[in-house]
């Protein structure tokens, strides 16, 4: 099984919108990856809030079977775990998380 894993950390929407979001979406609808998982880190926590672009996006690519973690720690810091939560984003310390799938068979990379 071929799985992807994005570390999500730029809060820049036109990096968001023209490389992020493309990427993971079509890794997913296109096939190119079985599975596709999102750890959302520091400030882009503050772009999916401000933003709701941004938040349909995410709503688009969880109902096309993405799967989306924040990191509790940055949602504790910026005050938003009750936000994302309503986003259904899933919230945990995501340090373990990473840290299995880097010593995993699943490709991870950062933007």
């Amino acid at each position: 099984m071929k799985h992807l894993v994005v570390l999500w950390k730029t809060s820049n929407l036109t990096d968001i919108n023209e490389l992020v979001f493309p990427y993971i979406y079509n890794s997913k609808i296109k096939k190119w990856w079985d599975e596709v998982e999102v750890i959302i880190w520091g400030d882009s926590q503050r772009a999916i809030y401000e933003n709701v672009v941004v938040q349909n996006n995410i709503k688009k690519m969880m109902e096309a079977g993405v799967m989306f973690h924040a990191c509790k720690k940055c949602a504790e810091d910026l005050c938003l775990i009750d936000f994302l939560e309503s986003q259904n984003i899933d919230v945990q310390y995501t340090g373990v998380l990473l840290t299995e799938r880097l010593q995993s068979d699943a490709k991870v990379i950062t933007f």
